[in-house]
């Protein structure tokens, strides 16, 4: 009954309504993105980023080379996408707004504080955006580890979610929590009760941290799907599968939820879907 309590109590208290929709122009240019490892919206709906290939390939490694891209509204249009002034020579990718639009964090193996060479693990890093512009890209030293650091997702008390691969997990890629104390991030914790020998990847904090979608991929079957898991009290319930998005043979990747609360959109085949939340939590 608590898992019950819970989708009710997120049912009304997620904003659906029909005013909201008067801003939803967005959709559209969504709607239209080929993109590749990240989308993320600004709570305004007037800037939109992605990451995706640039067709570009790692000589050392053969991987392709990804980078972030934003469009702007400006006035009753949209601009075409550009590169982020931000971008460095190697992979920046999976930009994430922070709730009240202030920061960007995103994954990127450029090289570390005070070394040459491009870093060989992806980790977090954020910067600053106010007035329409960009600050210097800071480098989470708190954050991350000689390990991989990626996906991160921030509520609005500032507290970190991410996945990483560091010792202390159950296997593979786990979800960790960094809580955000005093002007400074805390030392990561895992999330015990969301973690398995599977790979806990691509993740979405809701603000307010009702609940939590993620992807896992699951080595058996290699196959990736979408989960959620709702906050009880201090702990949180056991991740369910998302059925109605997971579709065997395809990767659902990326989730993320609109800025108003009202839509959860995630990458399929290089395209972005999306689906009404009150469809995914609504009791049948």
């Amino acid at each position: 009954m608590k898992i019950l309590s819970l989708v009710i109590i997120l049912i009304f208290t997620i904003p659906f309504c029909s005013c909201q929709e008067r801003n939803n122009d967005y959709l559209r240019v969504i709607d239209s993105l080929q993109i590749g490892n990240g989308l993320t919206i600004h709570w305004s709906k007037n800037v939109i980023l992605f990451s995706r290939p640039t067709g570009q390939i790692n000589q050392l490694t053969g991987n392709p080379i990804y980078k972030i891209f934003q469009i702007k509204k400006i006035n009753n249009g949209w601009t075409q996408s550009d590169p982020l002034d931000t971008n460095s020579s190697y992979n920046d990718y999976h930009p994430v707004f922070s709730p009240n639009g202030h920061w960007l964090y995103f994954n990127s193996t450029r090289p570390r504080p005070g070394e040459v060479d491009p870093s060989t693990t992806a980790n977090i890093w954020r910067v600053s955006y106010d007035d329409n512009k960009w600050g210097t890209p800071e480098y989470l030293s708190g954050i991350n580890s000689e390990n991989h650091e990626s996906y991160p997702s921030i509520t609005n008390e500032g507290h970190l979610y991410f996945n990483s691969d560091r010792p202390g997990g159950k296997g593979s890629m786990d979800i960790y929590k960094s809580e955000w104390k005093n002007g400074q991030f805390e030392e990561p914790q895992p999330v015990v009760s969301l973690n398995t020998p599977d790979s806990e990847n691509d993740l979405f904090i809701d603000p307010q941290e009702r609940f939590i979608v993620f992807n896992r991929y699951l080595f058996e079957s290699k196959e990736i799907e979408l989960y959620i898991s709702f906050r009880d009290e201090q702990t949180w319930t056991k991740p369910q599968p998302l059925t109605p998005l997971n579709t065997t043979g395809s990767w659902e990747l990326t989730p993320v939820i609109s800025p108003e609360g009202m839509y959860l959109f995630y990458e399929l085949d290089g395209r972005v879907k999306r689906m009404a939340l009150k469809d995914l939590v609504e009791p049948r």
